[in-house]
């Protein structure tokens, strides 16, 4: 006489499914209408929150908090996550063509996996986030036509590229991989370089407007800019990338709180600003380009071939949040989430040619949950250069913050300068120049 598994208690058949793959949970439930209500009707998420944290994937009760004002979460929905992680990952690794709803709703969840990722602790045996380990062996098979996305779609696969983007110094050391990425750092020139990119309107960074007129990160523009520079900093010796503390490579770096100190920062500051910071900008010298490429004509691909080199230089600085400022109602000053109010900060920069240099800034959220961050660069009072950019990753992240450095007044002859800029433990030896 055969026993059906459904005759075992129910908790016990939750137990074995747990020892399955998701798809095979799927399966079990197409075998009878029992099955199906086992694992879709049931009480509770037991099944599902179970099936979730075996995958694994990072608890999502862990997740950090929100940087947009939601409402409490209750209760999470484990079953729609892991779903949409699971199809995602599947459709990516099988390399299928698919588009529409599906391929929205698999970028979405990509997204997820680093917004949820386990923050890190400021314990010393801290748990790496299961969540990124998963993502980074996926960005390695991502690949998109971005022309051919939506501009939705378009600005999360850029966000995702702008993830994977941290892994290129291991990518590097493969010749196929070399050519692709070659190729890739050719197209994000052409887009960093082109001034056109650059308007009054989105304040002359990496932003872009959305349908409300709401000025947001402009995840396309972010992403060249790591291309960009990560991409320099992979010809400079291990060991100077070493002295120059450059961040964990891969996703692993976009963690909340992994940066230095992150833990021991003032209750007040949020964003992690009070420290010493090392930024890495490029540019090129637009005055060999005038001859030949005027500065409203399209940036030709050509002109950046495999041997062209943009300089590089590095950047200290020593900042320090100012005291938060009597809170104001958020109708007034346009603050998205009381909980994270603007940050005011002041400090100095140091270079490997010049004097010291006043910075002052300021950090933000915007409407679709980035972190802003704006300063000016003075000399003698005077104010010469200004930066926007754009946090890499969650609060606090070891990545840091990538944006454009430019002529703080845009007149005749300005240029648009990438930079990527990261938190370090300590100042630079004494005697070394930057």
């Amino acid at each position: 006489m055969s026993v059906s598994i459904l005759s075992l208690p129910p908790e016990l058949v939750e137990r074995i499914l747990l020892f399955c793959h998701p798809c095979d949970v799927a399966k079990f439930t197409e075998t009878c209408k029992a099955a199906y209500s086992l694992v879709y009707k049931a009480e509770d998420q037991y099944l599902w929150r179970e099936l979730f944290l075996a995958w694994p994937f990072d608890d999502l009760r862990k997740a950090p908090q929100p940087l947009l004002a939601r409402k409490p979460v209750t209760e999470h929905d484990w079953r729609t996550a892991l779903q949409r992680r699971v199809e995602a990952g599947d459709l990516i690794l099988r390399k299928d063509v698919f588009s529409g709803p599906q391929l929205l709703r698999a970028l979405e969840a990509l997204v997820s996996v680093v917004e949820t990722a386990l923050p890190l602790s400021d314990s010393p045996d801290s748990d790496e986030s299961a969540n990124l380990q998963w993502l980074e062996t996926l960005l390695h098979h991502i690949a998109f036509d971005a022309a051919a996305l939506v501009p939705t779609e378009r600005q999360l696969y850029a966000r995702l590229m702008t993830y994977h983007a941290l892994s290129y110094e291991s990518d590097v050391r493969s010749p196929i991989l070399r050519k692709r990425l070659n190729e890739r750092r050719r197209q994000s020139r052409c887009f960093v370089y082109d001034l056109r990119k650059y308007r009054e309107e989105t304040l002359w960074g990496p932003y872009r407007r959305n349908e409300k007129g709401e000025l947001v990160a402009d995840w396309e523009h972010v992403q060249h800019v790591v291309n960009v520079v990560a991409l320099k900093l992979c010809e400079l010796p291990g060991m100077a990338l070493r002295l120059y503390c450059k961040p964990r490579s891969g996703p692993a770096a976009t963690q909340a709180f992994s940066a230095p100190f992150a833990h021991d920062r003032e209750p007040h500051d949020w964003a992690g600003v009070a420290g010493t910071w090392r930024r890495f900008v490029c540019f090129m010298d637009y005055r060999h380009t005038c001859p030949q490429y005027p500065m409203n004509a399209p940036r030709r691909p050509e002109f950046f071939d495999d041997d062209y080199q943009e300089a590089i230089r590095p950047v200290e600085l020593h900042l320090k949040v100012l005291d938060p400022a009597p809170a104001e109602p958020a109708s007034v000053t346009g603050v998205v989430n009381p909980a994270y109010p603007p940050l005011f900060f002041k400090g100095f920069s140091r270079g490997a040619h010049g004097s010291d240099a006043v910075v002052e800034g300021e950090v933000r959220l915007l409407s679709d949950g980035s972190v802003r961050w704006s300063f000016v660069t003075k000399y003698d009072g005077l104010t010469q250069w200004s930066a926007e950019a754009v946090q890499i990753g969650n609060v606090c992240s070891a990545a840091g913050i990538a944006g454009i450095w430019t002529g703080a007044f845009h007149e005749e002859g300005w240029s648009a300068r990438p930079f990527w800029m990261w938190k370090v433990p300590a100042a630079l030896p004494v005697g070394f120049n930057v």
